[in-house]
């Protein structure tokens, strides 16, 4: 058995030793699918227990998905750039019924890929987010958000994160740094977009 398991491991050792990646000067396009867990940063909501007390509600990580595709060139043995379009569903969650926020977003992120191995590449850039729709829980009537003119249209993020590649079949995990606010009453709300996402991908090499 650990013969076996020393083979395995030896294997995979080689399998990634002996992997290629991409020549410089190469275009690839990668359609991605995910998960997008968000939740709004510093974000609480009371709701009556009666008798004059109040109950928090701190915001939590909800799910979402992404779909859409990202273009990648290699400019250096290390480096490439890639810019994407992608449709995600973020939003928060609460303990509270009814206090849920969907948000759709229509993302475009630019990113860096460096390269430590041909299969792993850390990921850091900029996206900006157009607002497309939104579903608010009833629970937010209470303050006044009830429609999408309630947020900001454009939301601007700092993407960090990691991915791995497999036979051109990729794996990627990154955080978004939301740096604007997600409601545009900056007086009442100062919260911003907290994401986590999860994807797979397949390289397309042109």
């Amino acid at each position: 058995m650990k013969k076996l398991a020393v083979c395995l491991l030896l294997g995979l050792f080689a399998s990634t030793v002996s992997a290629q990646r991409p020549e410089t000067g190469s275009l690839s396009l990668m359609p991605k699918v995910g998960v997008a867990l968000s939740k709004f940063s510093d974000h609480t909501i009371y709701s009556s227990l009666g008798s004059g007390m109040d109950r928090e509600n701190k915001a939590k990580f909800g799910p979402g998905f992404s779909v859409g595709l990202e273009g990648e060139y290699i400019a250096h043995p290390n480096i490439g750039v890639s810019l994407g379009l992608m449709y995600a569903h973020e939003g928060t969650d609460h303990d509270l019924k009814g206090a849920e926020v969907g948000l759709d977003y229509l993302n475009v992120p630019l990113m860096a890929n460096f390269y430590v191995t041909p299969q792993l590449a850390f990921r850091l850039g900029a996206q900006v987010g157009f607002l497309m729709g939104d579903n608010v829980g009833i629970a937010y009537g209470d303050h006044g958000v009830t429609e999408a003119s309630s947020f900001n249209s454009v939301d601007f993020s700092i993407p960090i994160g990691v991915q791995f590649e497999y036979q051109r079949l990729m794996l990627g995990m990154r955080y978004n740094w939301g740096l604007t606010r997600v409601f545009k009453d900056s007086d009442y709300f100062k919260e911003k977009n907290q994401v986590i996402q999860i994807d797979l991908g397949y390289r397309l090499t042109l």
